[in-house]
């Protein structure tokens, strides 16, 4: 995969959420897993300043900072216990954003070199 910049940044996802209670740190992180969700499932390319894949990415850390802060952000099956794992960051994470990076999204799978 060609080099490429961060797709969000720790000053744009503080600009989507407002205040919060958390410093650059976990907040880089999650930008960080929005990148890394979002970034091999693109063809090569440094995608940073295209607005629809920053836009993406955005949205993608956004549900990532959901799914650990929010309330609600797990399962609860019939028998009323929790699920460990998230259905917010299961597979329709990308799907969510697949109509802003349709154009832009590689077709011989994922590009993980």
């Amino acid at each position: 995969m060609a080099a490429t910049g961060p797709l969000v940044s720790v000053d744009d996802l503080r600009a989507v959420l407002g205040p919060v209670s958390a410093d650059d740190a976990q907040l880089q992180q999650v930008c960080s897993a929005a990148d890394g969700t979002l970034l091999p499932l693109l063809r090569d390319g440094d995608w940073s300043l295209n607005p629809n894949c920053r836009e993406a990415a955005l949205a993608i850390a956004v549900q990532i900072w959901q799914a650990r802060h929010s309330p609600g952000g797990q399962m609860v099956t019939m028998d009323f216990g929790t699920m460990t794992s998230p259905h917010l960051l299961g597979t329709g994470l990308v799907k969510r954003v697949q109509g802003l990076v349709g154009p832009y999204l590689q077709n011989a799978g994922l590009n993980f070199a």
